[in-house]
């Protein structure tokens, strides 16, 4: 059986791991789109989205389709679902994952333009796919009491393997820093970095390292007015192997998001037995469930963070069950398996 699952412009963010972790654990012949070898070739011109060679790919693929699959499989991009759609035939079936919405309470200026449509596409193509799957509880529930939308639940999950392939010394001995305190993401105000920033500030006798596009003491001064204080160390976007060595040394994993699907990174840091402190919402607080497994603080509430990352330093056991827990629920060597039986039922479907 040959699957096509996409979109993968970017390596970069959650869906790109999401999409990576059933390929190399399906038992089918799952195929990435675009496939790496174009990606590079877009990458050598103007291969940003929505800019030069990337257009001229869309507009090609929107001709031909996705010709010569089973099943196709979208996640999230309004472009890839669509062509889904048209792509669907008798003898190919259509998979819709959904990972998250847009929630204009979590923009202060509210959603844009492209957000709105978006999530009209979630709301109005997407249901049309013979299966959806919601990759967390909280998302199902939200689908289906909003709109209707039946899913099936299998959450996101991350690669053990890779995990414990981190090494820490890598990082240490590049940068020189250990003992800190870690944020994974990016500019965008739903990983709400600024509170970051202000734990950071509150917290002057701690290291804190932030990594991710975009996140430097320009965009922090532009869009927040603040300066970075000197315990705080900012570092840009980096290959995914690196990340994982940076949370393998660093001491608590700090995630302060206004709003999650299910995030990976987080996945990751507990699956590498990291204390970890995140807001009490959505897929934060799916995964980590209760104190047994981190530290879950009242969202917004800064104080509160703060208390609960003092507690996260001086922990001992709550990483090691934290492990226990992502390693018996989340591992795509257990998931993949549950979205290959999706896969079978609908192959099966078209004989």
């Amino acid at each position: 059986m040959k699957i096509a699952i996409g979109p993968v412009f970017d390596e970069f963010g959650g869906m790109s791991r999401y999409i990576f972790g059933i390929k190399k654990f399906s038992s089918h012949n799952v195929v990435e789109v675009p496939s790496k070898f174009i990606r590079t070739i877009l990458s050598q011109g103007r291969g940003i989205r929505g800019m030069g060679g990337v257009w001229l790919y869309i507009k090609l693929m929107n001709k031909v389709g996705l010709d010569g699959y089973s099943i196709v499989h979208s996640n999230a991009d309004p472009w890839f679902t669509n062509l889904c759609l048209s792509s669907r035939t008798n003898t190919c079936r259509w998979v819709h994952t959904y990972h998250t919405l847009y929630f204009k309470e979590d923009y202060p200026q509210g959603l844009r333009p492209w957000q709105e449509s978006n999530n009209k596409t979630l709301i109005e193509i997407a249901p049309k796919a013979d299966m959806r799957i919601s990759v967390s509880r909280w998302l199902h529930e939200y689908l289906l009491n909003t709109y209707s939308i039946q899913t099936e639940i299998i959450p996101n999950g991350f690669d053990m393997e890779v995990c414990d392939l981190a090494n820490p010394e890598r990082f240490v001995n590049r940068y020189g820093l250990q003992d800190f305190v870690l944020f994974v993401g990016y500019n965008n105000v739903i990983k709400n970095p600024k509170m970051f920033v202000d734990l950071a500030t509150r917290m002057s006798d701690v290291k804190f390292v932030m990594i991710g596009r975009g996140l430097n003491p320009i965009y922090l001064m532009r869009e927040y007015g603040m300066s970075i204080p000197k315990n705080l160390f900012m570092m840009n976007e980096m290959k995914h192997k690196d990340v994982l060595d940076a949370i393998s040394a660093c001491q608590a994993f700090v995630m302060t998001s206004k709003s999650e699907g299910l995030p990976t990174a987080l996945l990751e840091a507990m699956g590498m037995s990291k204390p970890v402190v995140v807001p009490a919402h959505t897929g934060c607080k799916e995964v980590v469930h209760s104190k047994e497994y981190g530290f879950l603080y009242e969202p917004g509430l800064l104080d509160d963070l703060v208390e609960h990352t003092r507690r996260a330093l001086v922990s001992k056991h709550v990483g090691e069950r934290a492990r226990e827990r992502v390693s018996r629920n989340y591992d795509w060597k257990i998931l993949a398996k549950k979205i290959d039986s999706i896969y079978d039922s609908l192959y099966d479907s078209c004989k």
